[in-house]
């Protein structure tokens, strides 16, 4: 989906780094088995932080275990026992790689619109197992992105309301996360943040390209930015994107800080506190550079 919640490999242990590709390859092995070899192709470092944070906060124990690649049998790797908090990330994937396609049909060019629609046949058959399994977040994926579609349409001038959906989608996603009142009550404040980070990230690393195709930004109308507007310009929306993404930020480590975290504390630090910010600083260089 984004791929920007990912890990910051300099300062991961080797023995974490290994946790964590366990869990990435369990979820990959999963994706598979729920929903067919394609949907592999929608793995994401984003549904891997999601299944990650809900084994850290489970009481059952991952057991993991020595396996193999599917897709290279000669490389060893973890495997998970208990796929539980997986299994619910490779169905809320396939939802959002659903809802994705149908976002590009709208609103992306030719040639990405044709990949969409060769791509959109198993996309639908895969979103109507994940529907079954979890009707709800199929509903709640929904309304997101009917709120996100009319927040565009009517051309939203202010960042706050247009990531007020997805915000409040990671919102409900992380609250599901666990079954303790006061847990939910700190995991609905971090999904928020999360949420609501990923999308401002996010729309800083389309300016350059929304602005010439005169596609939607919250930053483009926020600003009235004009398809041509310079490099000074750009550097003052970068600047004022970077403080509500470091606000942002720094609530979700704040509420993760509450959290009754079991396992996995290095590794869900190490994004935190080191992957997203490395994201935005590699976002904002690129900016930069063009």
């Amino acid at each position: 989906m984004f791929g920007y919640v990912r890990l910051h490999k300099p300062t991961i242990t080797m023995g974490e780094y290994e946790q964590y590709r366990g869990i990435y390859c369990t979820l990959c092995k999963q994706m598979g088995k729920r929903y067919g070899l394609l949907s592999r192709f929608t793995l994401s470092y984003d549904m891997t932080f999601l299944a990650l944070l809900g084994m850290a906060l489970a009481a059952d124990d991952p057991a993991f275990c020595g396996g193999r690649c599917s897709f290279n049998p000669t490389k060893k790797c973890l495997r998970a026992g208990n796929t539980a908090c997986i299994d619910a990330a490779a169905d809320i994937g396939m939802l959002l790689a659903y809802y994705k396609l149908r976002d590009t049909l709208a609103d992306e060019g030719f040639f990405k619109k044709l990949g969409a629609l060769c791509a959109l046949p198993f996309a639908a058959a895969a979103r109507k197992k994940a529907m079954k399994r979890r009707p709800a977040t199929d509903r709640l994926v929904a309304e997101m992105m009917t709120r996100q579609a009319a927040l565009e349409a009517e051309n939203c001038p202010s960042v706050d309301r247009a990531a007020e959906p997805f915000a409040l989608l990671l919102q409900a996603l992380a609250t599901d996360l666990s079954a303790d009142e006061k847990q939910r009550t700190v995991l609905a404040r971090f999904g928020y943040c999360l949420g609501r980070w990923v999308y401002l990230i996010d729309g800083v690393d389309d300016l350059p390209d929304d602005l010439p195709k005169g596609r939607y930004n919250p930053y483009i109308a926020a600003r009235s930015l004009p398809a041509d507007a310079d490099e000074g310009t750009i550097k003052e929306v970068q600047t004022y994107a970077v403080q509500s993404l470091n606000a942002c930020l720094a609530e979700c480590i704040a509420a993760y800080n509450l959290l009754d975290v079991r396992r996995f504390d290095g590794i869900l630090r190490n994004i935190l506190e080191q992957g997203m910010p490395a994201a935005q600083r590699r976002v904002i260089a690129k900016e930069e550079t063009k």
